[in-house]
């Protein structure tokens, strides 16, 4: 009889006739990595800012994160992003004025170069970001430009498109000194002309190389003596000036003006030692005298060598300047204003000048212009980065800078 079918068995020698399969090599344990993940976007309310301020004299500047612009900016705002800060005395003469513990930040330097981030309503079409402009932002009651980012309103606080080719530097620290030179030789205009001759003292301050420049370019003067310090000379007389009076040489400074505008002779010392004579300079009283440094010696004296009916324009007054101590508009005094007032009985007019910075005035256009032909530099003594802000400031403070001291806000 035939053995019964049994599957069991067909099924038990199919599985022993197969190999067995080979085993999977097991696969490394996949290792799980931290993956940052975006928030949601959140609306933004405030534009943060890094700022310099101080609170009186007595302690150093601090920086601040406490200074926001609020989003949307106002509709007569702009918002600038600083590149570079020129620092100018009137700087050291506000944070002197502030002899009080009690007051609200105040901030540090007028002027800049930087790159507009946000234009208000108003000034959409004038301005776009990305532009690069510079500007003056005078305000000595509040905040600064040694700061991240300003917050300014043009029809208050001069701007305008940064010179072509000129470095962020010398962008941002040009206008505050032209402003002031420019408009005080305005007061003069119309002593100025090819045959005029000029006396400048302080010719090496960052004022009186931007006078010099302006007197050869825009008015056409090419008789311009300045008093300077003998480091100076050779950067006066690159700058334009004709003849440099060396004041650390010559002790009676009324006497060597004197002589001068009488006979055209200067008597100086050569690198060895040796006297010689310059002669310049015409034999002519001075249409025009420029004073940057102060003091009485040279005022005392004009009738000596300032012609009738001259100019005498001072921008420090009857004192002898100290940036440790001067203070922001405090160095009027009643024999300034009787003499502003009385000066046509000696002969002269006597300007005690202030700069005040206005937006769209003329001197900016121009100012630029001549920047870009050529015809003006910015002579620059250092240059500091934003973090050695109190090296920057002892420069100043010393009063022997020749040219601008400048703060670079890059890496603000």
């Amino acid at each position: 009889m035939p053995e019964k079918f049994n599957p069991d068995k067909v099924v038990l020698a199919t599985y022993k006739s197969d190999k067995p399969p080979a085993p999977k090599p097991l696969s490394p344990p996949k290792l799980t990595t931290l993956e940052r993940v975006g928030r949601p976007l959140r609306h933004v309310q405030y534009i943060p800012t890094k700022q310099l301020v101080f609170f009186s004299k007595f302690k150093d500047p601090t920086f601040t994160y406490d200074i926001k612009y609020k989003l949307p900016i106002k509709s007569n705002n702009v918002v600038i992003k600083i590149k570079a800060v020129g620092l100018n005395p009137v700087d050291l003469k506000i944070k002197n004025s502030y002899t009080s513990n009690f007051n609200y930040e105040r901030g540090i330097g007028r002027e800049y170069s930087g790159v507009v981030v946000e234009a208000g309503k108003k000034y959409k079409d004038q301005f776009k970001e990305g532009d690069e402009v510079c500007g003056i932002y005078f305000h000595p009651n509040s905040l600064g430009t040694i700061s991240s980012d300003i917050q300014i309103d043009p029809s208050v606080d001069p701007i305008i498109s940064k010179p072509k080719e000129l470095s962020w530097e010398k962008s941002g620290s040009w206008l505050y000194t032209f402003g002031t030179a420019f408009q005080l030789l305005k007061n003069a205009e119309k002593q100025l002309s090819k045959d005029s001759v000029v006396l400048i003292n302080g010719g090496s301050s960052s004022v009186g190389l931007m006078c010099i420049q302006i007197l050869k370019h825009y008015y056409k003067v090419e008789d311009i003596a300045v008093i300077c310090s003998g480091s100076a000379i050779k950067l006066v007389k690159e700058t334009g000036a004709k003849l440099a009076i060396n004041y650390k040489v010559n002790n009676n400074l009324p006497k060597v003006l004197q002589v001068l505008s009488t006979t055209g002779v200067y008597k100086d010392y050569d690198e060895s030692g040796n006297i010689f004579e310059s002669r310049a300079i015409p034999a002519k009283k001075f249409d025009l005298i420029v004073d940057t440094v102060g003091g009485y010696d040279i005022l005392e004296k004009t009738s000596d060598y300032l012609a009738k009916g001259g100019y005498y324009i001072t921008t420090v007054g009857d004192y002898k300047s100290d940036y440790t101590k001067d203070l922001y508009n405090a160095w009027n005094n009643p024999a300034m204003n009787a003499r502003s007032l009385f000066g046509s009985v000696w002969s002269m007019t006597y300007v005690p000048f202030y700069f005040n910075p206005k937006p769209n005035d003329e001197w900016l256009q121009i100012g630029v212009d001549m920047l870009e032909s050529g015809e003006l530099d910015v002579k620059i003594d250092s240059i500091y980065d934003w973090q050695d802000y109190k090296k920057a400031e002892n420069r100043l403070k010393l009063g022997h800078a020749h040219g601008k001291v400048i703060l670079n806000n890059f890496n603000f």
